[in-house]
């Protein structure tokens, strides 16, 4: 009788079992909700705060913002720099919803490339360009071959060894200069200029260097950063947040 009645409950315990298991089994299969993507406010960049994945491609890197991706910065680096130089500066404006794509060409005017594979990562999207000293010259130039998919230029103390220029161009730009910049003569500094348009914003930073702008130095070369670096980078990082945004605003009006 206690051998059929243990029997009796292992088989009562087998089907509990089995069914939990089947229920267990049966919501695992369901199609979980996909996470909600988030929303790039492109209205008020300085409301989004995104989360950032960096993705290293065939010759550039790309900071990819969460949500659907309207905006793109094309950025060309100073000669020699590696693509995270500039990595405090280019994951604040992803972060705001800007992704970022920065070439891995190290002399990107030096060594211009008449085709440029990284527009492809984001087809559909509105285009900034900038760089940063002979990256500013690769900039400028990019600019001017691709008028239609450029709406604005973003320019760190350039340095231009090409012919192009944004004189003629209806474009917005926005030209850093670094008070302390003892890289770039001061004929290097005007020519640059000279190619903006009259609407082109300069932008003075008042105690700041060459290579303010990202993590490398050029101590033996270049000024002092007589203010803290940080405050320097988030004067960079407002103001060309500013720019975009009145660039965003203005676009299709």
């Amino acid at each position: 009788m206690k051998k059929r009645l243990r029997a009796a409950t292992a088989a009562i315990l087998a089907v509990i079992t089995v069914a939990v298991l089947a229920v267990a089994i049966s919501f695992s299969l369901r199609e979980a909700p996909a996470p909600e993507e988030a929303t790039i406010n492109y209205g008020d960049l300085n409301s989004n705060s995104l989360n950032v994945v960096e993705t290293q491609k065939d010759g550039y890197l790309v900071y990819a913002p969460e949500g659907d991706v309207e905006w793109v910065l094309l950025f060309y680096v100073g000669t020699a720099m590696p693509a995270d130089n500039y990595d405090a500066v280019m994951n604040a404006l992803a972060s705001r919803g800007i992704a970022v794509i920065v070439s891995e060409n190290p002399f990107a005017d030096l060594l211009y490339e008449d085709t440029e594979k990284a527009f492809d990562e984001y087809p559909d999207a509105k285009y900034f360009v900038g760089g940063h000293s002979q990256g500013g010259g690769a900039a400028i130039r990019r600019t001017a071959e691709n008028p239609d998919r450029v709406k604005g230029t973003i320019l760190y103390s350039p340095m231009i060894v090409n012919d192009a220029t944004l004189a003629d161009k209806d474009v917005p730009a926005i030209y850093f200069e670094a008070e302390n910049d003892r890289v770039l003569t001061a004929d290097y500094k005007a020519e640059a200029a000279s190619r903006m348009n009259e609407d082109c914003e300069f932008v003075f930073l008042e105690g700041a260097n060459h290579m303010c702008y990202g993590s490398t130095g050029f101590a033996a070369f270049d000024g002092e950063n007589t203010r803290p670096l940080t405050e320097i980078r988030d004067e960079v990082i407002a103001k060309t947040l500013a720019f975009a945004q009145r660039v965003i605003n203005g676009y299709g009006e």
